[in-house]
């Protein structure tokens, strides 16, 4: 094998194309000191085996790719060079060591070096010594090199990945799908999180499968629409939930002998358990269930009824207003004001009254009553106690007649009144001191509201409260 330093034509010079460093970078420098004082380096080539039309012999760049280049730009038409002949293997290892000795070699491009060495035979031993790297480090660099072509063409710059994001996606070489989502995302960091987290998850669901068919236990996947919160089969009740081989009850239940006698359904990457239940407290659990449905049934029954009676009672006591309450004793009158101011200021029963004035209500139970206002139709602009028109003529009266005040303190009692009240017993007892104050002023009570008014309406659900 001989070495010779020639002037060899720059044209006859062709860069490696196995050469780990890809791009040469910025030459501008380098060329400017190369027209100042030449190539005081000689490059190393070897023979590609190849002549020109002209009969020149032909030669591959081992080591001076970006002298060439600088060379080139600098205008030289030949450059100093040693012509070694060299096999493929010693080629690829003096360009790995000569680059690898240089700080901006990217990883992937370090990588793919050694790659070619191995491809060649070349140990990881041998590599490591003659790079002065440990076997780890050419192993790592290795696993890199593996990531395939297709998967380096879905990232926007391979090239620039670091060598920590270049081990992640090398992590995935069993999983080509998930490694080209990895190299294609604009979000590395987050993507990698998931995707181990699913990987991890898919592992995990392998190996609990496998555990629980070799003991005999069946899995179903959820119903559809359902969760472990939402869904109980009949006859068990919820009692955990694994989602990985560490979980301790996961220990616990493999490690019992003759699996525990759970159903098992699987929620994605979950194991969701349901113990079995006794069957005399299956009994109970039913007669419960049953009785309260009856409950509630008996309380929408209830609500029916009492829905029908209140729109009766208060067309009976909206009719009776209507013809007497002009007609009252100064007496009656008087009585049924001091009550009704009492129970707007401090309460009936000594609670704090607390109901918000419904305007509109108020409005409609003084049309009710006969009152003669100059709104009178449903309007959003208008229909309000506070709508200038109305409140002017409700003043109007009481300047005359202040007496009927009673009027507007009674429809502000009404308007508040629903169906609702013969349902709660806080609600009856407030339509009691209600019925207390018609009583006073002259109203018959009917038998079916005293009925009312003593509970015939309560029960059935959760309404006596």
């Amino acid at each position: 094998m001989g070495i010779t330093i020639e002037n060899l034509q720059v044209d006859d010079l062709h860069a490696n194309p196995n050469n780990p460093r890809k791009q040469v970078g910025d030459v501008d420098e380098l060329a400017s000191s190369i027209r100042s004082q030449g190539i005081k380096q000689p490059l190393l080539v070897t023979p590609n085996g190849e002549t020109d039309i002209f009969g020149h012999k032909q030669y591959r760049v081992v080591i001076g790719h970006r002298r060439l280049a600088a060379a080139r730009q600098s205008g030289l038409s030949t450059v100093p060079a040693i012509v070694e002949e060299m096999d493929a293997r010693r080629e690829r290892e003096i360009m790995l060591v000569e680059n690898t000795q240089r700080s901006d070699l990217t990883p992937i491009e370090e990588a793919d070096g050694y790659q070619g060495l191995l491809d060649l035979g070349v140990r990881v031993k041998e590599m490591a010594e003659k790079t002065g790297r440990s076997d780890r480090f050419v192993r790592r660099r290795l696993k890199i090199a593996r990531i395939p072509q297709e998967t380096r063409d879905m990232s926007a710059d391979f090239s620039q990945l670091s060598l920590d994001q270049l081990d992640k996606l090398a992590e995935f070489e069993s999983d080509p799908d998930m490694q080209r989502e990895l190299a294609r995302s604009t979000d590395f960091e987050w993507t990698y999180r998931r995707l181990v987290s699913e990987r991890d998850k898919t592992k995990w669901c392998g190996e609990a499968d496998k555990a629980l068919a070799k003991a005999g236990v069946r899995v179903e996947p959820l119903p559809d629409g359902k969760n472990y919160w939402t869904f109980e089969p009949r006859g068990y009740r919820r009692h955990n939930i694994i989602s990985s081989t560490r979980d301790p009850f996961w220990k616990q239940f493999t490690s019992e002998d003759g699996w525990p006698e759970f159903c098992v359904f699987k929620d994605h990457g979950d194991y969701c358990l349901y113990a079995p239940i006794p069957l005399d407290q299956i009994e109970r659990e039913e007669n419960a269930k049953t009785e309260r449905q009856a409950i509630m049934a008996r309380g929408k029954e209830l609500d029916r009824k009492a829905r029908g009676f209140e729109a009766i009672a208060r067309d009976t006591r909206f009719a009776w207003m209507r013809t007497n309450l002009h007609t009252l004793t100064r007496e009656q009158t008087v009585a049924g004001i001091c009550e009704l101011a009492i129970a707007e200021t401090v309460g009936w029963h000594s609670m704090f009254v607390s109901r918000p004035i419904h305007g509109e209500g108020v409005v409609e139970a003084l049309i009710g009553f006969g009152w003669n206002l100059p709104i009178t139709e449903h309007d959003d602009d208008h229909w309000s106690l506070e709508c200038k028109e109305n409140l002017d003529q409700i003043r109007m009266v009481l300047k005359d007649r202040p007496l009927r005040i009673l009027d507007v303190l009674a429809a502000r009692w009404e308007s508040n009144i629903g169906w609702n009240y013969w349902r709660s017993r806080h609600g009856v007892d407030d339509m009691c001191c209600w019925y207390d104050v018609l009583e006073r002023i002259g109203y018959r009570v009917s038998e079916d509201e005293r009925k009312a008014l003593k509970g015939a309406y309560l029960g059935g659900g959760d309404d006596e409260s």
